[in-house]
């Protein structure tokens, strides 16, 4: 019965190492001579290995035991790799011949083919008729086993189910004592000659490889010792105060329990295979000795890691100081009593034990941990009533800290232990075992996804609090900071989802299906691929998808950069045309990366016609307007009708040129007010740019005076008032003519230029105030009927000074 549990307990670790950060079982290398196997050959053994499993499986052949089964599962499944493997290794093959053919072409029907030539054809299609065909023959002995794999699966299931109904002799009857008399010599002289090949191996061993392995041990040790010591302040000075710094220190401290004492197994273990003589049964013993060392470290540093007794601060859970306490002998003993059981299960897999010998120790240890659950449960359920009762009294019957299932666990527990030793006296070991594995496995399973998903979210809060540091500070635009925020929150969510169901699957396996099974055969899509329809889909596929958009949007922004920074800045553009061309060939990079997205993942660029055609009718009717406006936008970078700071006209409205974007074009009015044009407007209909070659501003006044006035003198004081405006130029000289007469009154009109039609309206305004002055200063009346004055046009909607000149990166 303890071969389900060592299934699970094996799976839990596998689980487990994903905390670990390091490999906890040494990489098995296998030698290979540089040459592959013929595919013929291999294809033949796996179907004559599937023929035998499928007459062993028929209906009325001999019912093979579990051992049997978890055999042919362990050789359906090399199978099946391996004709996996045969199909992916011959396809590349296939295609090349085939491309090879067609680069021949068809024979002309009226022609004489060279004799050369008609000799290659033939070889090629031969190779690829043999090529097509083992491909197949490799995905139908898959398909194959795959399915034997489940029958296998389902006679296990069955085999367990019924072994948890069968009712074996009470360890409280005689005759269970008088077979265990009766066989157990027998099994203590197979364990003694284990036993003697251990210390023929002990002894084999000279004392420089014992003083070796005993200078690592203690070197691990005192490496050991310095991480657990050195990890509380490293934590203190690295991470900031937050559940961060918890989390990690818990996960750190799990990984150090876990490693240590493997690798003293490990080491142990490496100085008894010195001479390499220890037969393979006694070399498998040693390395589950090692794995349930590993077990028990694990076990022991996560108990450790989630309650830390005496360090309430570093506690992930919110339990008491009391109840953590009480709950600290808990780990060290059950990670004992499991790799000793562990242990147990092996040794007597290794001498090949009698039933009677097997049932005592399946007995033994079901019973030791049934008593060491139910002690455990009824302890901490009287300790908890204990802590809540006085913590009432303390709060004057406030709320418990503890909710009501917390509470619920130890009852539970109870009376679950009560039924599990109930049906072990009444002789249903394999119940009673099955209970108590259950119960262990569901603590192991529910501890380890929590630590793994409060690692996560700690990880992952403590990254988004970096990023919005880094947004209030302005280092990151909003753009950035929402664009970070939500992949950073869309990853966390994503990881520990697929942490809880990996839990919640493990917890839910069906009875006598090994964890193994389900980790490898069920998932075993995960590695090969899965069909949508003509595509196939692959998670390494999906992982090179991502790795290639981050990096290639990485690239994409490294390559902004430079065109901003560097080599734009080196061109004859100006700021606003640089911003504009560096927004154009981002896009073309974004639409480049995608591409390549598209191709990692395994999508073909030609098997989206379907998908190109679609988007075609799509832009033929709704998105017409939006690429037409895009096409606009690439036009106005390239030919450069307006830019940034340009100062335009279009259906009466007026203003400067803010932003060119991707579709649209931001126009900030006079009034501070910001207007979104299209870009297809400035393409399609009249645009005047006041600015576009950066033309003078004219400034214009008419004055009436009367008819008696000095001609002369008025000409001489309108000069005087041009001279004192400092921002006429005195290229193109200004001028003052007398532009027409009537017999009451004298038209004068004064003309003079200033750097930018922007200044023109102050310009104009300050040469009207000198000129009223200087008049009112010579005693000379302006007519009573002066007409009104009417504005330049270029200054005529410019009510008020224009905005500020516009930074350079203002068109990014």
């Amino acid at each position: 019965m303890l071969h389900a549990a060592v299934g699970k307990y094996a799976s839990v670790w596998l689980l487990g190492l994903l905390l670990a950060l390091a490999p906890l079982a040494p990489v098995l290398a296998q030698a290979s001579d540089g040459q592959e196997p013929d595919s013929r050959v291999v294809l033949e053994q796996a179907q004559d290995a599937i023929g035998d499993i499928q007459k062993q499986l028929q209906p009325g052949a001999k019912e093979p035991d579990d051992a049997r089964l978890a055999q042919m599962r362990e050789t359906l499944q090399n199978t099946q790799e391996k004709a996996d493997e045969i199909a992916t290794r011959l396809q590349p093959e296939l295609d090349s011949v085939q491309a090879r053919l067609k680069e021949l072409g068809e024979p002309a029907p009226d022609a004489a083919e060279p004799a050369d030539i008609a000799q290659r054809r033939k070889t090629l299609s031969e190779r690829r008729a043999e090529l097509d065909a083992q491909i197949k023959l490799a995905r139908l002995i898959a398909v194959e086993a795959r399915q034997e794999q489940d029958k296998v699966a389902q006679q296990r299931r069955l085999q367990f189910q019924a072994e948890l109904g069968r009712r074996s002799a009470s360890i409280l009857s005689p005759r269970f004592w008088r077979d265990v008399e009766r066989d157990l010599p027998r099994d203590f002289r197979r364990l003694a000659g284990a036993g003697r090949e251990v210390a023929q191996a002990l002894g084999d061993a000279p004392p420089r490889v014992w003083g070796e392995s005993l200078l690592y041990a203690v070197l691990v040790l005192l490496v050991g010792g310095a991480l657990r010591r050195g990890m509380t302040s490293f934590t203190i000075r690295h991470i900031a105060p937050s559940r961060l710094r918890r989390s990690l220190y818990a996960s750190m401290k799990l990984a150090l329990y876990t490693l240590v004492p493997g690798l003293l197994i490990l080491i142990a273990l490496s100085a008894l295979r010195w001479k390499g003589d220890l037969s393979p049964a006694l070399d498998a013993f040693l390395q589950q000795c090692a794995a349930a060392a590993c077990l028990a470290g694990f076990v022991t540093g996560l108990g450790v890691a989630l309650l830390s007794p005496g360090q309430p601060t570093w506690r992930l859970p919110s339990l008491p100081e009391e109840l953590a306490g009480k709950l600290a002998w808990l780990p060290a003993t059950f990670a004992i009593m499991m790799a000793l059981a562990w242990t147990s299960q092996q040794l007597l897999d290794l001498v090949n034990a009698s039933l009677s010998s097997t049932l005592l120790i399946n007995s033994l240890t079901t019973v030791t941990l049934n008593m060491l659950i139910g002690f455990a449960a009824w302890s901490l359920r009287a300790r908890i009533r204990q802590v809540l009762r006085a913590r009432m009294q303390e709060g004057g019957g406030a709320e418990p800290a503890l909710s009501l299932w917390a509470r619920s666990v130890p009852s539970v527990l109870v009376v679950t232990i009560g039924v599990s030793l109930l049906a072990f006296l009444l002789g249903f070991i394999a119940l009673s075992s099955l209970i108590v594995q259950e119960i262990i496995w569901l603590g192991l399973v529910v501890c380890t996804a929590y630590l793994l998903v409060a690692l996560t979210e700690d990880l992952f809060n403590s990254l988004l609090a970096r990023i919005r540091a880094e947004g209030e500070s302005g280092y990151l635009t909003n753009s950035q900071l929402r664009t970070r925020s939500q992949l950073t929150i869309l990853v966390s969510g994503a990881l520990r989802l697929a942490f809880v169901v990996m839990a919640v699957t493990l917890v839910l396996l069906p009875f006598g299906e090994n964890p193994g099974d389900w980790l490898f055969r069920r998932l075993g899509f995960l590695a090969n691929g899965f069909q949508v329809g003509e595509v196939l889909i692959r998670p390494v596929s999906i992982v090179m998808t991502v790795a290639v958009l981050l990096v290639g949007f990485y690239a994409a922004r490294l390559l902004r950069g430079w065109l901003t920074d560097q080599l734009l800045p080196a061109t004859r553009l100006d700021p606003s045309m640089r911003a504009s061309a560096a927004n154009l060939f981002t896009y073309l990079a974004y639409f480049i990366v995608l591409a390549m997205a598209i191709s990692a993942l395994g999508v073909g660029l030609e098997r989206m016609a379907w998908i190109i055609s679609a988007l075609s009718v799509g832009i033929g009717f709704g998105l017409q307007a939006v690429v037409q406006n895009f096409v606009s936008g690439v036009i106005l970078v390239a030919e450069r009708p307006i830019k940034v700071g340009d100062w335009v006209s279009l259906d009466g409205v007026e203003g400067n040129v803010r932003r060119i974007n991707a579709r649209a074009t931001e126009i900030e009015l006079f009034d501070r007010s910001t207007m979104i044009v299209p870009n297809s407007e400035f393409i399609t209909k009249k645009v005047r740019n006041v600015t576009l070659t950066n033309p003078l501003g004219v400034v214009s006044l008419k004055i009436n005076m009367p008819v008696n006035v000095d001609a002369d003198k008025v000409r001489d004081i309108m000069f005087a008032a041009i001279r004192a405006v400092p921002e006429v130029l005195e290229k193109p000289a200004p001028s003052v003519a007398l532009s027409g007469f009537n017999l009451d009154s004298l038209v004068f009109e004064a003309t003079c230029f200033v750097d930018s039609p922007r200044n023109a309206a102050n310009a104009r305004s300050t040469l009207m105030f000198e000129t009223l002055r200087r008049l009112r200063k010579a005693d000379l009346q302006i007519h009573p009927t002066q007409a009104p004055q009417e504005p330049p046009p270029a200054a005529a909607a410019e009510p008020a000074p224009p905005p500020a000149p516009l930074p350079p990166e203002a068109g990014r």
